[in-house]
């Protein structure tokens, strides 16, 4: 059967049709979004941890003000020791002991408008008039990770980025610290992280959820101990990590998240921050879920140590050296306030781009849909990306002559990052081949097809495994997907089985 039969003006025009609108629907709704998101409004009352009249504020002042709540699983291996009492995270090997919990911070970003002339640094607070955004790391150490591929020494981190507010007619006082973003690191990975955008039914100290055994974070947005999808986490819901208490013991069981996944907290696995007054009218603190008593076990605050000459664990030291910056803070002059947004959801080039072979060794590139930022799918809380690929078709038309073929599809994912995973896209192809013309000078030609495919894809997080080494060519992911690609409306015929291996979250 000859694939000219799909390619009649009739089905070409009703093919561009559906593509040009589909185009402007997504066009649509990614400016609706742009819109909402540089409405202006007040601060949240409920995400201001500090407000002062003072311009001056210390780094440990900083860091106890943002201090999350972490709230472990009851099972957790070493949690208790023999008198009951709660004894993670611990100190560093090289730092002082201590017979409580202990956390370290960073102030690690601090954006200003002014230029490296007119800032005034300090090696030990912030002058408040001169910035517009800070960021404070806290990080957890653990003596060892347990369950499948254990290891020693394990260091985990949560992100609280910051907004200044300078005289602002609904604040109270001249300064104002408002919450704007918490990233819970969990496993490494940019697309496991747990990410909250603060919003009115935040309370604030944030909880932090351990997951036990491997202790990665996550964000519980209203400290009921519970993890609750695109609720406690609601920036790419699909991708994050959530909590997985089974996780240690080393089986997958599923792709994503699912709810049996999370042990129920009890009130004496909690860790509270120091109990430090909160420069803000009562009104404006919601009361916490998790009760603070007298018994409750409360961890010190230091500031992240430097890493002694005469310590030689190499594991340790490349742990410590991988959060960076070293030297705290960097300061990032001249930035404007309407880049902020831009700022709290950077990301880097590994997480935007894939590459892949086909099983014949024709090349597939996945592009963003808005070609340098990704653009979430409404409702699906997936992906839609732009997939280019090249090929020869596995059949043939009516006289045997081969067709060759460039693709171009807008594919949609339900995820970027689960282990399993399904696809779904359309598009064209451009045909170029010969026909059945007995004129060997006219038997050539080129036509356009609309084309489907739906497959499926598993992915490989290389990081932990013996091929590591490939994170050289820019990302964390390798593996395979596996799909039906179809020719035309009607026509089931004109198909052809895809095998891809590749590199990529796409």
């Amino acid at each position: 059967m000859s694939i000219c039969k799909y390619n009649s003006h009739s089905t070409k025009k009703a093919w561009f049709s559906v593509i040009l609108r589909s185009y402007k629907a997504l066009l649509f709704l990614s400016l609706v979004s742009c819109i909402n998101s540089i409405s202006s409004q007040c601060p949240l009352d409920n995400a201001i941890i500090y407000q002062t009249n003072d311009h001056s504020i210390r780094f440990d002042s900083l860091a106890a003000y943002a201090a999350p709540i972490l709230w472990f699983s009851p099972d957790e291996p070493e949690l208790f020791n023999e008198q009951g009492n709660v004894t993670l995270p611990v100190p560093l090997p090289f730092d002082y002991i201590s017979n409580t919990p202990i956390v370290y911070y960073k102030v690690k970003e601090v954006y200003t408008p002014l230029s490296k002339k007119e800032y005034k640094s300090s090696q030990n607070s912030i002058n408040l008039s001169q910035v517009l955004r800070f960021e404070v790391e806290y990080y957890f150490y653990y003596e060892a990770e347990q369950g499948a591929g254990s290891h020693p020494h394990d260091i985990e981190a949560a992100l609280f980025q910051i907004q200044v507010h300078k005289g602002h007619p609904c604040l109270d006082k001249t300064y104002a610290l408002e919450v704007k973003r918490v990233v819970a690191r969990a496993h490494g990975l940019y697309w496991f992280d747990n990410i909250l955008n603060v919003d009115a039914q935040t309370r604030f100290p944030m909880t932090i959820l351990v997951e036990e055994g491997k202790h990665g974070n996550c964000t519980d947005k209203n400290g009921d101990g519970l993890y609750t999808p695109g609720y406690d986490v609601n920036e790419k819901p699909n991708d994050t990590w959530g909590i997985r208490d089974i996780i240690s013991t080393g089986d997958l069981f599923t792709g994503g998240f699912q709810s049996w996944m999370v042990k129920e907290r009890i009130p004496s696995s909690a860790v509270f921050p120091p109990d430090q007054k909160i420069n803000t009218p009562a009104k404006k603190i919601p009361a916490n879920r998790i009760k603070r008593t007298t018994e409750s076990t409360t961890y010190q605050i230091r500031s992240f140590p430097n890493l002694p000459e005469e310590y030689h664990d190499r594991k340790l030291f490349k742990m410590i050296r991988s959060k960076k910056p070293i030297k705290w803070p960097r300061v990032h002059h001249k930035v404007k306030a309407n880049q902020l947004t831009k700022i709290e959801k950077k990301d880097v080039l590994r997480n935007k781009l894939g590459f892949a072979l086909t099983q014949n060794l024709h090349s597939e590139l996945s592009v963003p849909l808005l070609f340098v930022k990704h653009f979430k799918a409404p409702t699906t809380g997936g992906w839609f990306y732009h997939r280019f690929y090249t090929n020869e078709l596995n059949f043939h038309n009516e006289n045997k002559f081969p067709i060759s073929s460039f693709g171009h599809q807008i594919r949609h994912s339900m995820s970027a990052s689960r282990w399993l995973d399904s696809y779904v896209g359309f598009g064209y192809e451009i045909l170029s081949g010969l026909d059945s013309n007995p004129d060997p000078f006219q038997r050539e030609y080129q036509e356009s097809v609309f084309v489907t495919e739906i497959g499926l894809k598993i992915r490989i997080n290389i990081t932990v495994t013996p091929l590591k080494f490939l994170k050289i060519l820019g990302t964390d992911y390798w593996g395979l997907s596996m799909g039906w690609r179809n020719r035309g409306f009607n026509e089931f015929g004109s198909g052809s089985f895809v095998l891809t291996f590749g590199a990529g979250a796409f």
